[in-house]
C-alpha cells in the first residue's frame, strides 16, 4: 500500500501531476478540488493516494485532503464505478455537497455531474446512503489532524533525540506542548516550545 507521497511538485495539469520523491518521478491522477490546492511547480508537496492494481497495470490516484480520498474509495466500491468516473465525480462536486445529496437522495441534482446518468444517479444513493448516513465523514477532519500531528510528533521526537536529549524527555516534552496546543502548530514552533520544556527536566 502506497498511503501518501510527499515530494517535489515538478508537473502540474488539472487531472494529473508528476511529484519528484529523491529522482523518482510519480504520475499521479488527481481530482480538480485538489488541483485547485496542492501547490505550484518546484514546491514541496503531500498528496494521499490510493493505489488500484490491475493485470496490466498500476495506477495512482491522489487527494490533497483525507475527505476527498474517503469518499474516492467510497464510490469505487459502488457497482459500475470505476475509479476515472470517482475521479470526475470528485472534480464536479464538492465533498460536502455530494453528501448532501445522497442524504437528501436528490437524483436530479446528482444527474448533473459529467458522466452520472439517472440509474447511476440512483444506484449512488442506493449503495452509499447507509455508509454515508453511519460515519463517512463525521469525523474526517479530525482524523486528517490527528494524523498531521502525528507525523509532527514523530518528526520532533526525532530532532531533541539528535540533540542529545533522551527518547523519554523527548516524547513527554513533545506530547505535553501538543497537548498545550488548542490550534495548529508548525514543526519548527513545535520543536521550540519542545525544546524548552525538555530543557527544563
Amino acid at each position: 500500500m502506497i498511503s501518501f507521497i510527499k515530494g517535489i511538485l515538478i508537473e502540474k495539469n488539472p487531472t494529473f501531476v508528476i511529484i519528484d520523491v529523491h529522482g523518482v518521478g510519480f504520475g499521479i491522477y488527481i481530482p480538480l478540488s485538489s488541483f485547485d490546492k496542492i501547490g505550484n511547480i518546484g514546491e514541496e508537496v503531500k498528496l494521499l493516494t490510493h493505489l488500484n492494481v490491475k493485470e496490466d497495470s498500476l495506477t495512482l490516484y491522489g487527494f490533497y485532503t483525507l475527505e476527498e480520498k474517503i469518499l474516492f474509495e467510497m464510490l469505487i466500491e459502488v457497482s459500475g464505478i470505476g475509479p476515472r468516473t470517482a475521479i470526475g465525480i470528485l472534480s464536479g462536486i464538492s465533498v460536502s455537497e455530494f453528501r448532501s445529496l445522497i442524504l437528501n437522495k436528490n437524483h436530479a441534482r446528482l444527474t448533473a455531474i459529467p458522466g452520472i446518468g439517472k440509474k447511476t444517479a440512483e444506484r449512488l444513493v442506493l449503495e452509499l446512503y447507509d455508509k454515508i448516513s453511519k460515519n463517512s465523514f463525521k469525523s474526517a477532519s479530525d482524523i486528517s489532524t490527528q494524523t498531521t500531528n502525528q507525523e509532527l510528533r514523530v518528526e520532533a521526537i526525532q530532532a531533541l533525540c539528535s540533540l542529545g536529549f533522551s527518547r523519554p524527555i523527548a516524547e513527554k516534552s513533545v506530547n505535553v506542548t501538543l497537548m498545550s496546543e488548542s490550534t495548529g502548530i508548525t514543526l519548527e514552533e513545535l520543536i521550540k516550545k519542545a525544546l524548552k520544556t525538555a530543557s527544563g527536566n
